[in-house]
């Protein structure tokens, strides 16, 4: 019975080709893009409660805000936007972030109206937080203010200006149930105002910006006692959010990531 024996020489090439394997690896890794994903938009809901039209062109409705004390609805975001990521951009890796630090929620003031948004303030505290690798971009995920567009079985509803997550009720506007066609007055809007920020961490320059402004209606037929705001439960509420919020990124997202390079 004979035997391989491998020689001095074969075992060099052998380890040389495996040299050259790795090699490769690592620098197929090194060159991968790094995203870093913060979400600015899910601490708070806003209720916008619409008031009878008096003639007047201000805004006569009344807003109330209710603070969140787990932020269920950032972490969904930056979930749907990693997994957008994988989808768009395989090799690339993802670090996401949780804004603990208040003076990142107070800097968003000032980003809900603008068509330019002052980041250097904002990429300063990203790098006390986690300096990041070579090569990387964040994803800033913020609320933009705008008129809700409520979609309704054949227009759009809301007044107003509104920015982030929240709810629209309207006591007046008959609407009928989409299952039994049952007529009520009244509705619960549902709407979702923010925006995608894509940024150069190397050169702090904004390479992609999108905005997402949707919304949703729920006739007052759909509740037991016919009253709008019962028209979802409370894990209905938070569904038709994460609803709007997973479209909005997925629709937007991708094509933002493509426009950055072939």
């Amino acid at each position: 019975m004979s035997r391989n024996h491998e020689t001095p020489a074969s075992r060099l090439s052998r380890q040389l080709r495996l040299l050259i394997v790795v090699l490769a690896a690592w620098t197929g890794e090194a060159v991968a893009d790094t995203y870093i994903i913060l979400s600015l938009v899910g601490d708070h809901v806003t209720i916008v409660k619409q008031e009878p039209k008096t003639g007047s062109h201000l805004d006569q409705n009344r807003y109330e805000v209710a603070r969140l004390t787990e932020p269920v609805l950032d972490d969904f975001a930056v979930r749907v936007a990693d997994a957008t990521i994988g989808k768009v951009r395989p090799d690339a890796s993802v670090i996401t972030l949780r804004a603990n630090d208040p003076t990142l929620y107070a800097l968003r003031a000032s980003w809900l109206d603008g068509d330019v948004i002052e980041i250097r303030e904002l990429l300063s505290l990203i790098a006390k937080q986690s300096p990041p690798p070579a090569d990387t971009h964040l994803l800033l995920i913020t609320p933009y203010r705008d008129q809700p567009e409520l979609k309704t079985g054949w227009d759009y509803r809301g007044t107003g200006k509104v920015a982030g997550l929240g709810f629209y009720v309207d006591p007046w506007t008959r609407l009928k149930r989409s299952d039994t066609m049952e007529s009520s007055r009244g509705f619960l809007g549902v709407f979702t105002h923010f925006q995608l920020v894509l940024v150069n961490l190397q050169t702090s320059a904004i390479e992609a910006q999108e905005r997402v402004v949707v919304g949703t209606t729920y006739a007052a037929a759909d509740a037991p006692d016919r009253t709008p705001w019962n028209a979802l439960s409370s894990s209905g509420k938070t569904r038709a959010l994460a609803s709007l919020m997973k479209g909005g990124i997925e629709r937007s997202l991708p094509g933002m990531l493509s426009s950055q390079k072939p």
